[in-house]
């Protein structure tokens, strides 16, 4: 429980630079897209009904998702091998956690000023995505990408073990 719990606060501190970064090419972008209206839903239209919005947080995540997967490997998780297998499931799961993250912000935008009324509602909308991603990402990383009993070699191993 202790090294989970350590674990944690590794992966909060690294997760709260990673959201930094994300808000910074967020709005960036955002402001690029649509100049000024980062102040208001009103975001214009892209493809397949993407709007601004989606786009930026579209990149801002991309930018924080290969940070994070570099600092938690090292800091976290402990991790100094290169592993391609892991960082294919990273990707697999930082892909489900960006089409929630994305659908997050999307279903928080429509949300009334009212429900939350001292910040705007794109700030609203990227903290809700935002915390949705922190506890898939996780999760999915803890029990998924780094752990060593997920790779095929780790369970032949562990089968070959207890059969002696």
């Amino acid at each position: 429980m202790k090294v989970a719990v350590k674990q944690f606060a590794i992966f909060f501190v690294i997760g709260c630079s990673a959201v930094a970064l994300d808000f910074v090419v967020y709005n960036y972008v955002l402001e690029w897209l649509c100049p000024g209206c980062a102040d208001e839903t009103n975001f214009k239209k892209y493809f397949l009904n993407f709007n601004s919005a989606d786009l930026a947080k579209a990149a801002g995540f991309m930018c924080g998702s290969m940070y994070t997967y570099y600092m938690n490997k090292r800091f976290t998780w402990k991790k100094k091998d290169r592993n391609n297998r892991r960082l294919a499931r990273f990707f697999a799961l930082y892909g489900i956690s960006f089409v929630m993250n994305i659908l997050g912000n999307k279903w928080a935008l429509s949300w009334p000023d009212e429900l939350v009324p001292f910040i705007k509602v794109k700030d609203s909308a990227f903290l809700f995505a935002t915390g949705l991603s922190v506890v898939i990402n996780f999760l999915g990383q803890k029990l998924w990408v780094f752990n060593p009993d997920v790779s095929f070699t780790a369970k032949v191993k562990k089968r070959l073990s207890s059969s002696k």
